[in-house]
C-alpha cells in the first residue's frame, strides 16, 4: 500500500513539473524572446488559460504527501522552510504579475511586471532544482529526527551543507535550463511564422547547454560515488527510466531540427518524466535520505499513515484524480491551436 501511494506521489510531481514547467520556461525566456508588445502578449496568451490549472497538480501532490506520509511532510516543511517560503512567494508573484499586467496599459508598468514574472519564474525553477538536488544528495537529519538547511553554508558537497552547494546548485542550473528549453518547445507549438522560428533557434541553443549540464551532473555524481546513481543503475526500472531519458533528449533535437513541433514537446515531456522516474527509483524506499546516518532516514514505511487510512484514501484520491484529469483535458482542448497578438488581455 505504501509503495502504491509513493507511485501516485511521483505521478503527481511528474505531472506538475511537465505542465507548470513550461510556464516557468516561458517566464525564463520572456526577456530573450519578445521584442515587441505584440510578441509579449502572444507568450502570455500561450500559457494564460492554463497556468493556474497547472498548479492544481502541485496542490494535489502536497495534499497527497500530507495524507499518505505525514511524518515526511512535517519534516520537509520544517527543514525546507526557507526554500518552501521562497517558492510559495515566487508562485504568488508570478500570478500577480500575469493578472495585473493585463489591467495596466502603461509601457513602464508592463516592463516592471514582465521583469517580476521573469525573476519569479527563474527563482521557481532554481528552487525546484535545489529541492531535487537535496533529495538526491541527502539531508542532515539529527538524532532527534529534526533538521534544518540554510540557503547555503559553503559549496563543497558534504554531509552538512546548505540548500545550495556545488551539486545542488548544478541541479538548479540544470532545472532552469531544462525548463527553459521545455517552455520553448511548448511555445513552438503555440506560435507560428518568424517568431516561431526564433523560438526554435533558441530551443536548439538551450538543448546544447542542457546536455552539457546533464553530463556534468552525471560526472560529478560518479566522482563522488553517489548512492542514488548506483541504486538506480542496479534496478531494472531505474535502467529503463535512464534509457528513456537518454533516448528522449536526443529525440528533442531530432524533431526540433525537422520542425516536428508536437513530437519535440512530447519528447521533452518524456525526458522530464524519465528524470523524475529515475530519481524516484534511485531513492525508493526513501522519502528523505539522511546524509549523516541512513538509519535516520524517513522511508515510505516509517513515515506513512496507517494502512486502513491509506486504503480509505484511495477512494477519495480516485475521485480527485478524475476531476484533475478532466479539468486539465478540458482546459487544454478548449484553448488548443495557435495564439495571436490581436485582441484583449495580457
Amino acid at each position: 500500500m505504501e509503495t502504491l501511494w509513493f507511485v501516485l506521489l511521483v505521478v503527481l510531481v511528474g505531472g506538475y513539473v511537465v505542465l507548470d514547467g513550461f510556464d516557468f520556461g516561458m517566464g525564463i525566456l520572456l526577456p530573450w524572446l519578445a521584442r515587441t508588445e505584440g510578441e509579449k502578449r502572444m507568450l502570455y496568451r500561450a500559457i494564460g488559460p492554463v497556468w493556474d490549472g497547472n498548479e492544481v497538480w502541485l496542490i494535489a501532490g502536497g495534499g497527497l504527501l500530507f495524507f499518505a506520509f505525514p511524518k515526511a511532510y512535517a519534516s520537509a516543511a520544517s527543514g525546507f522552510y526557507l526554500a518552501i517560503m521562497i517558492f510559495l512567494w515566487v508562485l504568488i508573484l508570478r500570478g500577480i504579475a500575469i493578472e495585473i499586467r493585463s489591467q495596466l496599459t502603461h509601457p513602464l508598468w508592463h516592463s516592471f511586471w514582465d521583469g517580476i514574472f521573469f525573476l519569479a519564474s527563474l527563482l521557481a525553477a532554481l528552487v525546484l532544482g535545489g529541492f531535487l538536488g537535496n533529495l538526491v544528495t541527502g539531508i542532515p537529519i539529527e538524532e532527534s529526527g529534526s533538521w534544518f538547511l540554510p540557503l547555503w553554508t559553503y559549496f563543497v558537497p558534504s554531509s552538512r551543507h546548505g540548500i545550495f552547494d556545488a551539486l545542488t546548485l548544478l541541479f538548479s542550473l540544470l532545472s532552469a535550463v531544462s525548463l527553459g528549453r521545455h517552455g520553448a518547445t511548448f511555445l513552438i507549438v503555440k506560435t507560428e511564422g518568424e517568431f516561431r522560428e526564433r523560438i526554435r533557434q533558441l530551443a536548439l541553443q538551450l538543448w546544447k547547454a542542457e546536455v552539457a549540464l546533464v553530463l556534468l551532473s552525471v560526472v560529478l555524481m560518479l566522482s563522488t560515488r553517489h548512492l542514488f546513481l548506483a541504486r538506480c543503475a542496479h534496478r531494472p526500472l531505474g535502467v529503463a527510466f535512464l534509457a528513456l531519458a537518454a533516448l528522449s533528449l536526443p529525440l528533442v533535437l531530432f524533431f526540433l531540427r525537422r520542425q516536428r513541433e508536437l513530437l519535440a514537446f512530447v519528447c521533452s515531456s518524456l525526458f522530464l518524466l524519465a528524470a523524475i522516474g529515475a530519481t524516484a527509483v534511485g531513492l525508493y524506499p526513501y522519502l528523505l535520505l539522511s546524509s549523516l546516518d541512513r538509519a535516520k532516514s524517513l522511508t515510505i514505511f516509517n513515515a506513512a499513515a496507517s494502512t486502513p487510512t491509506l486504503r480509505m484514501g484511495l477512494l477519495w484520491f480516485g475521485i480527485g484524480a478524475l476531476l484533475i484529469l478532466g479539468y486539465t483535458f478540458l482546459s487544454y482542448w478548449s484553448f488548443r491551436g495557435k495564439v495571436r497578438s490581436e485582441g484583449e488581455g495580457y
